[in-house]
């Protein structure tokens, strides 16, 4: 891929992933990675929608300097909870910063 992003089976490692900022970009960006791995990774396994509401509920910690060192970067983990897809749903309504 390439030096921003690591790839496994159960996980997609996005560095640096506050520097993107809009849905649209998130979504041009998990697609490449998408057309690039294969189809059983992390990243091309669960839902575009669920991927991208976790994106954003980094950024918005982020962006509030909450937890930094940890939150400059995303972990988009092949099976997530429910608790945590829902907790992400509704944290990532709260992200304004693509408007």
């Amino acid at each position: 891929m390439n030096d921003r992003v690591k790839l496994t089976y159960e996980n997609t490692h996005i560095f640096d992933s506050y520097l993107i900022r809009t849905k649209k970009d998130m979504q041009r960006f998990l697609s490449s990675l998408r057309e690039q791995c294969d189809p059983d990774m992390a990243v091309a396994v669960r839902s575009m929608k669920s991927l991208i509401c976790e994106w954003r509920s980094h950024n918005l910690f982020y962006f509030l300097h909450v937890f930094r060192s940890r939150t400059k970067d995303v972990d988009l983990e092949r099976h997530q909870s429910w608790w945590r897809e829902m907790f992400c749903r509704v944290v990532s309504f709260f992200y304004f910063w693509d408007l």
